[in-house]
């Protein structure tokens, strides 16, 4: 099955001479009105990445600004982890963030590297913070949760985290800055992304193995939730949802209910595969 994602990703073309190549596997809602999403990720490091290629997992919120066609000024804003040597000059797992009006900007706005997002004062990550410990194969599941909500009373995107048993405030985004998403989001999206030159071979996604191998051994997002005007939140059944992989031979995804011993979580998959994907 197919996967139609919109994804505003910062490209490195005008870094490198080669043409990238993208690949992504997860799951999106269909069309609708959306004011926030919410997963459990789990964080797994990708030590074979090249220094010009993206691994990242991802929640993301987008506004078409009425193409939905996604060729025209698409607004985003999106929290996950990823692995991203020319950002950061290392392959460490990083806690990061991003919006991207494209009426306004001419590559995407990470973290705090521009003016958008505002990190609150008892906030105890910060955007672009390495990541640890980390999950390990047949070993130890380590995750972080993340919720990206609009405040009914502030009507400011906020970001949270959700996995001390409350809603710890991370930060938020300015108002004025993001066009048509300013209002509601038009689509959620829990996606898991590679980016790499053509004349290389592609980065590991998740734990670099397929999700078929299951728990403890696959990259999973889990707890899939969106929110409506009021701050209500539902649990979308992964049935109900569009989701696919763009290149199955090499990245794939599996609902969770696919196995017998969780046939019962139909709010979560799993994702990934091994490094070496090539055009």
């Amino acid at each position: 099955m197919a996967l139609k994602t919109i994804f505003i990703l910062f490209s490195l073309s005008c870094k490198l001479v080669a043409r990238l190549l993208s690949h992504s596997a997860g799951y999106v809602t269909y069309g609708g009105e959306y004011y926030g999403g919410q997963t459990r990720m789990s964080a797994w490091g990708v030590p074979d990445i090249n220094p010009n290629s993206l691994s990242e997992v991802s929640l993301t919120l987008v506004n078409f600004n009425g193409d939905f066609n996604g060729t025209g000024h698409i607004s985003a804003l999106r929290v996950g982890l990823h692995v991203f040597p020319w950002l950061y000059h290392n392959n460490r797992l990083r806690f990061f963030t991003m919006w991207d009006n494209a009426a306004k900007l001419s590559a995407p706005c990470y973290n705090t590297d521009c003016p958008g997002f505002v990190v609150a004062n008892s906030s105890i990550i910060y955007p672009g913070q390495a990541v640890s410990p980390l999950s390990q194969y047949d070993g130890e599941d380590r995750y972080i949760t993340f919720s990206i909500r609009k405040d009914p009373l502030t009507q400011l995107w906020t970001l949270y985290r959700e996995d001390y048993n409350t809603s710890m405030k991370i930060g938020w985004w300015q108002k004025g800055i993001l066009g048509g998403l300013e209002d509601k989001a038009d689509n959620v999206q829990w996606v898991a992304y590679v980016e790499y030159p053509d004349n290389e071979a592609g980065p590991s996604m998740g734990s670099g193995h397929f999700p078929r191998e299951g728990k403890h051994k696959a990259a999973y997002m889990a707890d899939l939730k969106h929110f409506d005007q009021a701050g209500n939140s539902y649990s979308p059944s992964i049935y109900d949802l569009s989701g696919g992989a763009d290149r199955p031979d090499c990245y794939t995804v599996l609902p969770a209910a696919a196995f017998w011993g969780e046939r019962g979580d139909r709010h979560k998959f799993y994702y990934g595969g091994p490094a070496g994907c090539r055009n």
